[in-house]
């Protein structure tokens, strides 16, 4: 049986008294001149790379949280428990992998977590054996769910963490969703009379029409000129516009 104690506030008066010592919060030159090979750059843009969105275990509701043996939620003994948390995601991704961090008493699959999406299940996953500390949990398949909505109410996405009931205490520190973005589907009809929907750049050349990046080279009738050259005074609305720049923040 783990050993835990019981917090009931999060913040002791030593703790507030060392967060109050200082006036702030130093600057401390990384000793990486790159990534370290075990982690993994978060990317918000583009296609290959993946986006690991983290929830905390204490944004999940339900029981109380802990110190021991770190700070975690534990379900309560001998009682089949539900925690939930929401995802916040953009429209328009795809979801391949979801994951958990969790401390068991070493019984196989006593832990779960479930993807919702407006209440339907997208996917689910098991525990394995950490009766000896916490351990990731991801499912090894990717799950390939387009996370889209339409324009009138956006689909919202809910985590359900379970925990079967147990004699024996029960720890999980958070989940996280793994996803990458995508570019639109190609729409049935073309918006330029020059790139029709047999162009094999017609999905992407609709994807900048669609998000407001260009709005081609003519208006009357609508052209697009995909075998132009881009001059450097193009190239920078279309980067501002795609990334969304504005300084400072």
């Amino acid at each position: 049986m783990l050993q835990t104690r019981r917090v009931f506030r999060l913040l002791g008066a030593s703790a507030v008294a060392m967060l109050c010592s200082r006036p702030g919060n130093a600057q401390i030159p990384s000793s990486h001149a790159t990534l370290p090979t075990t982690t993994k750059a978060p990317a918000e843009f583009g296609t290959q790379d993946y986006v690991y969105t983290a929830i905390s275990g204490l944004s999940f509701n339900g029981q109380s949280f802990f110190t021991g043996p770190e700070l975690s939620r534990e379900p309560p003994t001998n009682v089949d428990s539900h925690f939930y948390a929401t995802v916040n995601i953009p429209n328009g991704v795809v979801i391949d992998y979801i994951g958990f961090d969790n401390w068991n008493d070493g019984t196989p699959a006593i832990l779960g977590l479930a993807l919702y999406e407006n209440g339907n299940l997208v996917a689910g996953i098991s525990s394995t054996p950490h009766g000896s500390g916490f351990g990731l949990d991801y499912n090894q398949t990717p799950i390939g769910f387009l996370y889209a909505g339409d324009a009138v109410e956006r689909p919202y996405l809910v985590l359900d963490f379970e925990c079967a009931p147990s004699p024996n205490a029960q720890f999980f520190q958070g989940a996280q969703v793994v996803w990458r973005r995508t570019v639109s589907p190609a729409p049935a009809a073309a918006d330029f009379n020059d790139v029709p929907t047999t162009h094999p750049f017609f999905q992407y050349i609709e994807a900048l029409k669609a998000s407001g990046i260009t709005g081609g080279c003519q208006v009357s009738p609508p052209l697009y000129c995909p075998d132009n050259p881009v001059t450097r005074g193009q190239m920078a609305v279309f980067l501002a516009k795609a990334l969304g720049l504005h300084w400072p923040y």
